[in-house]
């Protein structure tokens, strides 16, 4: 027998269990679970782990409580959905890289159209009409111009489809009805602003255990394409 030294091979599961103690420092917390399913399910989302590996691993430290860890799964799960589809390309905060607040993914449909989807969870809480007030007027202010924003609401318990579309008019009446002090209240100018910031916004997914709602926003400046609306359709059904 030849005394030459023998070549290590390295398999693939050993890989992802490097990656996993990379992303946990070692440790097996409250996320792990999931993130190693989506790793094993997901070859896409293993790539994508792979390639953000740094900003995930300082986004589990950075976790303080068990509310910032469901916030962080909503995040992660949202990028194994869209995934899903062969012809988004992911890019994970993109902005931050400029030192500029926006939205935590840009999309690239079919390696040439962009858009960029900001995730929001929406807690469990009985007063859901408040929570998505809330949450789009939040929202709506880290949208950049000149490009598709889709807002990306993961909710705990069911919203309905007829719950979203009486949200998004209620505030459209306000700032119509000129109501300066809601919008105040909520970090705007005015209502005037609030309308300007509101064109910014395509779209709004409320993505749910079940199923996708999409509502389309009428006065977006950048309208999310026909071809488009159907990949997010399909993203329930893969």
């Amino acid at each position: 027998m030849g005394g030459g030294l023998k070549r290590r091979v390295t398999r693939p599961e050993s890989k992802m269990n490097d990656l996993l103690d990379y992303l946990f420092d070692g440790k097996k917390n409250a996320l792990y679970p999931a993130v190693e399913g989506w790793i094993k399910g997901s070859r896409r989302f293993k790539a994508f782990a792979t390639s953000y590996r740094s900003k995930i691993r300082a986004k589990v430290k950075g976790v303080r409580d068990d509310g910032g860890m469901k916030d962080l799964h909503a995040e992660l799960e949202t990028a194994v959905v869209l995934l899903r589809e062969e012809r988004f390309s992911l890019e994970y905060e993109k902005y931050a890289a400029s030192k500029q607040r926006g939205p935590d993914f840009t999309v690239t449909f079919k390696t040439h159209t962009p858009f960029n989807v900001e995730v929001r969870r929406i807690r469990t809480d009985e007063d859901a009409a408040g929570k998505l007030l809330a949450a789009i007027c939040d929202k709506v202010r880290q949208m950049p111009p000149s490009i598709i924003n889709l807002l990306w609401l993961v909710v705990e318990d069911p919203i309905s489809e007829d719950d979203l579309t009486r949200a998004v008019l209620t505030l459209r009446q306000l700032a119509e009805q000129k109501t300066e002090d809601f919008f105040a209240r909520r970090g705007f100018e005015s209502a005037a602003s609030f309308l300007k910031q509101h064109q910014r916004l395509s779209g709004i997914i409320l993505h749910q255990s079940d199923k996708n709602v999409l509502w389309l926003n009428p006065l977006a400046r950048h309208k999310v394409l026909p071809d488009m609306v159907k990949a997010l359709h399909r993203l329930e059904t893969s």
